[in-house]
């Protein structure tokens, strides 16, 4: 997997699964299931305690990490590894090593020899792995029971896709996909003392939070989930993360967190089939349910960050509508949307995700997923990112904006300023509070400018501002907007700079003020003007 977000990242909960190997053309129940016959429910755990270091130890020294496996496949990154590239994949892993086999058994979800399997297990003997439920013998072949992916500096497990073409489909569990990358990447990166993992599905999120936390609580109503999250934080040396089972935040009545993420099961469906998928509750109450519990978990200062999916009916906006999710609960609220959908396209999506095995079945689901919506007046929904921040001592503010373009790198660090510049906007409401403050330009602001030919000479067609880390917001801009960007050095009062373009543009000065604060607030609010004690500091 990635370490950093892609370009133009897909929005949170539109995808189940990341178009790894094993999942033939993308979808549970690919190609990539051949040879491995049925499903069969795995129990997993090492009975003597060392052998969960000594398995990961083995995988390390083989390469099995992951720059060791995009190089054995000859790829600069897993989502360039399309539908139909079995045979190619095969081919690329013939030569016996034992990285090779482990790629076929764990990812390709090929069987292996039993005595090529053997030997890439060495120096632990093929019955632990057997009585730990990683693998089965099918005569003298070795069968992985699930999936084992590197992300960053961790090796996660977690069901192989036939599961959900298997009596055992309900409480199936979803791997690395690009809702769990879009929460890992948005997630602000803070030290926690404590910190609660709420619908952990393989732990993703809680193993990423261990490395900045001293303790974790991994909570999820799906039995078979909490025994994969307890199995990959042993896997990774993770003693401080612990799971419980339960339905949100049951198991952990009295206590508070620094930090709270949420992958939640937030389809808008008539179904409950799938426990990672479906809540049961109707529309996106599910959502809005974890919004108006929270607070009462976080500490003061704390952060709560939810992947949510939102109803967007004709005849309201979507900003006014969840305004009121957050009315009293004592938090500033920021939501970022992603991305918007029609009802038929979004149902259409979501079934042929879990029931591309069962493609006779996908025009009756489509047809009870349309009514459902129709009875609850459904005309599309949202995907996006709900982030919170426990404040009680003071008023606070609501804000909801469509997410940038571009997303580069990790982003936890861009939600935190955002809180932060919003909070000095509050605060500087009054055009004179603000024309009265200092402001700098962000290290992070490019300008990009744009040239035609004309007569024997080049103009200037276009001028655009853009971020380059983070979250890229990116807008074009006249030059004395440049100008003034150019000029926020942080050591003089934004009147005086504003008084300066004033002589510049020979007008007076109080007719440029309401439309340059304006302006400037904008510049703020995305990032490109910093007040002096926020964000990266020019070099």
């Amino acid at each position: 997997m990635q370490d950093s977000m892609p370009a133009a990242p897909a929005p949170p909960g539109t995808e189940c699964q990341p178009s790894v190997i094993g999942t033939g053309n993308g979808q549970p129940g690919g190609k990539a299931q051949t040879g491995q016959g049925s499903y069969q429910e795995p129990v997993l755990g090492f009975k003597v305690p060392g052998d969960f270091e000594r398995f990961r130890s083995i995988l390390t020294e083989v390469g099995y990490t992951d720059r060791g496996i995009l190089d054995a496949l000859g790829v600069g990154n897993f989502p360039s590894i399309r539908a139909g590239d079995e045979a190619l994949l095969l081919w690329r892993t013939r030569g016996g090593t034992a990285l090779e086999n482990l790629i076929r058994l764990f990812l390709m979800l090929v069987p292996v020899d039993l005595e090529l399997a053997r030997r890439a297990f060495e120096p632990m003997k093929i019955d632990a792995l057997v009585e730990a439920g990683l693998v089965r013998k099918a005569g003298d072949m070795a069968v992985a029971n699930i999936k084992l992916l590197p992300y960053q500096s961790f090796i996660f497990a977690f069901d192989p896709p036939q599961r959900l073409a298997s009596g055992a489909a309900h409480d199936y569990v979803m791997g690395i996909g690009q809702s769990s990358i879009t929460l890992a990447t948005l997630t602000v990166r803070k030290p926690c003392r404590q910190v609660l993992d709420l619908g952990a599905g393989c732990g993703i999120q809680a193993l990423l939070a261990a490395r900045h936390s001293q303790r974790v609580l991994a909570v999820d109503r799906n039995p078979h989930a909490v025994r994969l999250a307890f199995f990959n934080a042993r896997l990774n040396g993770m003693d401080h993360v612990e799971c419980l089972e339960g339905d949100l935040f049951e198991p952990v009545p009295d206590q508070r967190f620094d930090l709270v993420v949420a992958n939640p099961p937030f389809v808008i469906s008539p179904d409950n089939r799938y426990i990672y998928r479906d809540s049961g509750m109707p529309g996106d109450q599910i959502c809005q349910s974890i919004v108006q519990q929270v607070p009462r978990f976080l500490e003061e200062g704390g952060y709560a960050q939810v992947l949510c999916n939102w109803v967007e009916p004709s005849d309201q906006d979507w900003r006014e509508r969840l305004s009121s999710w957050f009315d009293g609960s004592g938090c500033d609220a920021w939501v970022i949307r992603s991305e918007r959908r029609d009802a038929a396209l979004y149902a259409s999506t979501w079934i042929r995700h879990t029931e591309a095995f069962n493609p006779a079945e996908q025009g009756t689901l489509f047809d009870e997923w349309m009514r459902y919506y129709q009875e609850l007046g459904i005309e599309a929904m949202s995907a996006g990112l709900i982030t919170m921040r426990r404040r009680s001592c003071a008023s606070n503010w609501y804000r909801a904006d469509d997410a940038p373009e571009k997303m580069i790198g990790p982003c936890g660090d861009s939600v935190a300023m955002g809180f932060d510049l919003t909070d000095f906007l509050e605060a500087h409401k009054d055009d004179s509070a603000l024309l009265d403050s200092r402001l700098r330009v962000s290290s992070d602001v490019r300008l990009e400018q744009t040239w035609a030919a004309s007569i024997e000479q080049w103009q200037e067609v276009a001028a655009q501002l853009y971020l380059a880390r983070g979250f890229a917001f990116a807008g074009n801009v006249d030059s004395l907007v440049a100008q003034l960007v150019l000029r926020s050095d942080g050591r003089r009062r934004l009147g005086d700079l504003l008084a300066e373009l004033a002589v510049a543009l020979e007008t007076d000065l109080n007719g440029v003020v309401a439309g340059a604060c304006s302006i400037v607030r904008q510049l703020v609010q995305r990032g490109f003007l910093l007040p002096l004690h926020i964000g990266p500091v020019t070099p």
